[in-house]
């Protein structure tokens, strides 16, 4: 990390936000630990899985919008705590608090400092739901990491007015996967398709056509395209590299038949679908050459 540290505390508290998940790992204990003397002033339990926005940029406002460049979507379990700092501590203390918290064991994804982090207003309200946090945009900092031992997602946010003690926020979103169902219909919404690695598709044909059955159904009660079903491409990519293009496209023509079949086979589908095989393409960053596109067709 790279806060300036001005003096250290001689005064011990350990914060602690230990999440007990029934997500599949009901007896883990996920835990962040400053040593600083403080008192809680607001919990928050821990909610359902949800869509969280997990800011990596500064806040800042253009035309009287505000504008986000950069942030991660996590779905997930979220829980917070907002923490009053002793009235004597500083906010270099407090930063210098967290250095050492998460100087082994997590990884920063992003932090700013004073003017740096963009409007403390907006920090504050719009995205922690805590008015105790705002202060001079002078004085505050952020800080957001992953843990590397678990799919812990960590933000800290502090703030300090000049006559006030330092106010800081600790939240944590334990990152759960995805139904595909629910990758399905939120990538199908909002981009017109879904991209699967291929090896999350074998062994999962049940679980994908159960899932298009689903949304198709929808559409065809829903109002949408009642007299035409809608059209959805089953794309695959990948292959073995030893093969020509032609027959690198060959052989995916034949897992995305293949593929198509095993869909088709449930009765009353609702949406007519098609399978085409793309041999080796460019490879995607973050992806695996082996994939499934499912496109929605116009």
């Amino acid at each position: 990390m790279s806060f300036n540290v001005l003096k250290q505390k001689s005064g011990y508290f350990s914060l602690i936000l230990t999440i007990v998940s029934g997500l599949g790992w009901s007896n883990a204990v996920i835990a962040l630990e400053l040593d600083i003397a403080s008192e809680v002033v607001e919990v928050s339990q821990a909610g359902p899985v949800e869509r969280h926005k997990i800011f990596l940029s500064r806040l800042k406002k253009i035309s009287n919008s505000l504008s986000r460049d950069e942030y991660q979507m996590v779905q997930g379990v979220l829980q917070g705590q907002t923490y009053k700092a002793d009235d004597d501590a500083t906010l270099e203390e407090v930063m210098a608090s967290l250095d050492r918290a998460v100087d082994e064991g997590y990884e920063r994804l992003f932090e700013c400092v004073g003017r740096g982090c963009g409007s403390s207003n907006e920090w504050a309200n719009a995205v922690f739901g805590q008015p105790k946090l705002y202060g001079p945009e002078s004085t505050q900092f952020y800080w957001v990491g992953k843990a590397v031992q678990s799919q812990t997602y960590w933000l800290v946010y502090g703030s300090k007015r000049s006559n006030k003690a330092v106010h800081y926020r600790v939240e944590s979103v334990v990152s759960a996967a995805p139904s595909l169902k629910s990758r399905l219909f939120a990538a199908f919404s909002e981009l017109g398709y879904l991209r699967l690695a291929w090896s999350d598709v074998v062994g999962s044909e049940v679980e994908l056509a159960e899932a298009l059955d689903l949304w198709c159904g929808q559409q065809r009660t829903g109002g949408v395209a009642q007299d035409k079903a809608r059209q959805i491409a089953l794309a695959v990519t990948g292959g073995d590299v030893n093969l020509t293009p032609s027959a690198g496209v060959d052989a995916t023509e034949r897992l995305a038949s293949e593929l198509l079949t095993t869909l088709a086979a449930k009765p009353g589908l609702g949406c007519q679908m098609s399978a085409f095989g793309l041999g080796r393409l460019s490879p995607i960053e973050g992806l695996p050459n082996e994939r499934l596109d499912l496109i929605l067709l116009p």
